[in-house]
């Protein structure tokens, strides 16, 4: 690792002020993420990768895929300029907000770590009356279409899930993927990077290595794939949650209350700072188990919970929850907060 370092020259950012956004876009929700950059700003690929809270933190990752992917750099750079027409679209569109300083939602936060830049953009955005579904699945796994990546290389699929995209495209375990639609891959944060800018109804020209020969094959997305856990993300603590705090009603309650193992029920465990402060007013209290939210009791998982609430309340609208406040059921107004 350390003879690979010494070819690079290596920048530790440490917090997100002035971090310019038009060139540093990545899953800011990650514990840590590379980016490898020419001189001339011209991204070569990205490496860091994250599944969830404790042991999916890093789960993804390793010292030999990161090796892998600064191997891989070394070699693009060698090839550059010449290649430069493969790296283009390893840069996003231009960023709303320069900084995250310019974020309306962050204009006062000192101190601004990663996680936060997605937090403000996405709390802005529902306070302005413009968030949209595309701004809450980002960077999909490789496993939304199918795919389990061999951490040991990040390139090498490890495993394919029979009936999935990958599998009807043709991808097969032991496969190397060099290319998503021309898009030229170091690791798997650049096939999610391939997958974040994908449209939801799209094919995917995926290059790949197969013993020895290379093969391109087509992968056909559509519906829901790019769906998943936003449980895990620090931005959805302010961005969705905005303070509210609930978790699935344990299993002993459950039983103390007659309720089904599978039947909705969430616990307010906690209202965390002024954000909650609507909700108060309105009269929901910590310890309240909330049974549906207008009338839906269909939203099987805390992430389908918030994601109803944000896309569907915007600032000034209410929602009517249904409640049972120790062994009595009771209906709440509370405005969207």
């Amino acid at each position: 690792m350390e003879k690979l370092e010494q070819q690079f020259i290596c920048v530790r950012i440490i917090k997100a002020d002035g971090l310019d956004l038009d060139l540093f876009q990545f899953d800011y929700d990650q514990t840590w993420c590379v980016v490898f950059l020419n001189a001339d700003r011209t991204i070569y690929g990205r490496y860091g990768t994250r599944a969830g809270v404790r042991n999916n933190a890093a789960s993804h990752i390793s010292v030999a895929g990161f090796k892998k992917a600064m191997q891989r750099a070394l070699e693009v750079h060698q090839g550059y300029p010449a290649n430069k027409q493969n790296l283009a679209a390893h840069a996003g569109p231009k960023a709303k907000y320069a900084t995250p300083e310019k974020i309306p939602h962050m204009a006062k936060t000192k101190c601004i770590h990663c996680h936060q830049v997605h937090d403000g953009i996405l709390r802005t955005k529902w306070l302005q009356k413009e968030l949209t579904a595309a701004d809450l699945w980002v960077f999909p796994l490789p496993e939304s279409i199918g795919l389990r990546m061999d951490p040991a290389d990040c390139l090498v699929v490890k495993k394919v899930t029979p009936g999935s995209p990958a599998a009807q495209g043709g991808i097969e375990a032991g496969d190397r993927l060099k290319s998503v639609n021309g898009l030229l891959l170091l690791s798997q944060a650049d096939l999610q990077w391939a997958l974040h800018i994908a449209p939801v109804e799209t094919k995917l020209k995926v290059k790949l290595e197969r013993a020895g020969q290379v093969a391109e094959k087509t992968v056909t997305l559509s519906g829901k794939w790019k769906e998943g856990d936003l449980s895990w993300r620090e931005s959805s603590w302010f961005g969705l949650r905005q303070g509210l705090h609930l978790v699935p009603l344990p299993e002993a309650e459950r039983k103390k209350r007659s309720l089904e193992p599978d039947m909705f029920a969430f616990k307010v465990q906690n209202m965390y700072g002024p954000g909650p402060e609507p909700l108060r007013k309105a009269g929901l209290k910590v310890g309240d188990v909330i049974l549906a939210v207008d009338g839906r009791a269909d939203l099987a998982t805390e992430t389908q919970l918030f994601v109803y609430i944000r896309l569907t309340h915007p600032p000034g609208s209410h929602m009517k929850l249904s409640l049972l406040r120790g062994d009595k059921k009771m209906e709440l107004e509370v405005p969207a907060w």
